[in-house]
């Protein structure tokens, strides 16, 4: 395990990121539809919620995440490559379809994104199950578990509920970020949810995102709900109150592709080392507007994101009842 500067063992996360993606960045000085456009730069490197939410861990010092996930063909090898190069502690399960290319395009003289997904490689009942038994064999070394993005096709409808109560079982906090079955995972009892406003309302059928978490709280023994709306203001519902958070205005945005992740990676490791739920939702969210200023996915510089925790604002907004 990587020790720290004071030579103690970090914190260990278990990300089960089971549908990453090997990930292209191609930078245009402008991009127009239904036309020819020639990049100026690419970069190609790996990616998915998992992976990013490790690279943020990861970057932020303070955890050592190590991520699961499956992996095929030579997507899937220059993936695990890549992760070994950076340094990512990773078990990557070999199956038989292809790990899917995600592109991302950036437009500089608009300042904009565009994503281009691949399908996922579907997995079979015994590679899902293979995947589940290095994850559960590797818990009772674990501080906590992660649960990071979509599932691929395949019989995986009880996949992250059954990780999560697993974990549950053993003592160990569980941070869920993804829509997948959601409400089975958060019925095994994962006490913390990050998910983004629409997603939210999506999930709960309500128009007040406020009023959805408090509902989640009220459905599930969850303990936190960790709301991201972009660069607008954010909320975290805690059964004693809702609480906003104001994000200072950013200059200068390049790629949003891996913030969210990335406040995931960083609010789960404020809260190993002991952090109060806001405050460590809060770091992961200075963590995310960081990402947002450099050009690669889940990329940031740990020093700007403190800066721009300095210039947010916690508001009580309603005790919750």
């Amino acid at each position: 395990m990587n020790p720290n500067s004071s030579g103690q063992k970090l914190p260990l996360i278990l990300v089960c990121g089971p549908n990453p993606s090997w990930q292209k960045t191609l930078v245009f000085d402008e991009f127009l539809p239904r036309e020819v456009n020639r990049a100026k730069e690419r970069d190609c490197r790996a990616s998915g919620k998992g992976v990013n939410f490790s690279r943020a861990v990861r970057t932020w010092g303070t955890a050592r995440p190590f991520v699961y996930q499956f992996s095929g063909g030579a997507g899937g090898q220059r993936l695990e490559d890549w992760l070994r190069d950076e340094g990512i502690e990773s078990s990557s399960l070999r199956i038989g379809g292809e790990t899917r290319c995600c592109t991302t395009v950036l437009c500089t003289k608009t300042a904009s994104m565009t994503e281009l997904i691949e399908p996922s490689p579907a997995v079979t009942s015994d590679e899902a199950e293979q995947l589940r038994s290095r994850i559960l064999g590797t818990l009772p070394d674990a501080d906590a578990m992660a649960l990071c993005g979509t599932l691929p096709a395949g019989p995986l409808d009880d996949f992250y509920a059954g990780l999560a109560a697993e974990a549950v079982h053993a003592g160990k906090p569980v941070l869920v970020d993804s829509v997948a079955h959601l409400h089975e995972t958060l019925a095994a009892g994962a006490p913390y949810l990050k998910i983004n406003c629409a997603e939210l309302l999506s999930v709960t059928g309500a128009s007040d995102p406020e009023a959805a978490a408090l509902g989640l709280l009220q459905r599930f023994p969850l303990q936190y709900v960790a709301i991201t709306d972009g660069p607008d203001r954010a909320f975290i519902a805690g059964r004693d109150a809702v609480r906003r958070i104001s994000i200072p205005p950013l200059s200068g945005v390049r790629n949003p592709i891996g913030a969210g992740d990335v406040c995931s990676g960083v609010m789960l490791s404020e809260l190993l080392a002991g952090s109060d739920p806001t405050e460590a939702f809060a770091a992961g969210l200075a963590a995310a507007c960081a990402s947002c200023l450099t050009q690669y996915a889940a990329d940031f510089d740990r020093e700007e994101a403190l800066r721009i925790r300095d210039g947010m604002r916690i508001e009580f907004v309603t005790p919750c009842t």
